[in-house]
């Protein structure tokens, strides 16, 4: 390595940063085998030998690659710094099969998933892992579900409430009705929510969409919103 980029390492913090993600790396070890250690792995193969789709990258039926999507859940974890966080109540929507959620429960954050009751795979593979989770269509305007819990985060990945590719993509109204909704019912005081937006033909969000979630004092680094309660 040059010494010019050794320097501009050491003044802009990306060596340090990169020592913190060794460290934890190191301290809290995550991989696919470790994740799977107590999960029945015959029961596994089974459910997703059923659902298998030969070829299929787009739809759902992708997620039975369960090697690849529970390392793709893996570098979710390590890039939120959910490794590093003191141990959190969270709230996975969107859950899919539940794989994010099964590195989180490794690290004893206690999670808890919110999704549809369709694909069935996805009710497997949460009853395989032992998780927990409410079925829910998530409408525009419409109160989330009494769970009769908190949480300290929420996520939600490639999220696009509610109709990928159509004119039925929320706004700023639907937006400002489900965040209201959710800091009154869903969030400790503190809490953060994680928002990674599905691209759209306009991109991920619209200039007035993006100045909404400025307004309501969030943080943006291209399609991933931060935001509090």
């Amino acid at each position: 390595m040059k010494l010019s980029r050794k320097l501009e390492k050491l003044t802009s913090g990306e060596a340090w940063n990169s020592g913190l993600d060794r460290y934890y790396r190191w301290r809290h070890p995550l991989t696919v085998d470790l994740l799977l250690k107590n999960v029945d792995q015959a029961r596994l193969a089974q459910i997703c030998h059923k659902y298998h789709v030969p070829g299929e990258i787009k739809a759902w039926p992708k997620y039975t690659d369960y090697h690849h999507w529970i390392g793709r859940a893996i570098d979710h974890v390590r890039e939120l710094h959910l490794d590093r966080d003191k141990k959190l109540h969270i709230l996975d929507i969107g859950s899919a099969a539940g794989y994010f959620l099964l590195a989180l429960r490794h690290l004893r954050h206690k999670v808890f998933g919110l999704d549809l009751a369709e694909p069935p795979f996805y009710g497997e593979m949460f009853d395989l892992f032992g998780l927990e989770r409410v079925i829910w269509r998530i409408e525009a305007f419409e109160p989330l579900p009494e769970i009769g819990r908190r949480f300290d985060l929420v996520t939600a990945f490639a999220v696009c409430f509610n109709g990928h590719g159509s004119k039925q993509i929320w706004g700023q109204k639907e937006w400002a009705f489900f965040l209201q909704d959710m800091r009154a019912r869903y969030l400790n005081p503190g809490a953060r929510m994680f928002l990674a937006l599905n691209p759209e033909p306009y991109g991920h969000y619209t200039p007035e969409l993006r100045e909404f979630f400025l307004e309501q004092g969030a943080q943006i680094d291209r399609h991933r919103i931060w935001l509090r309660s």
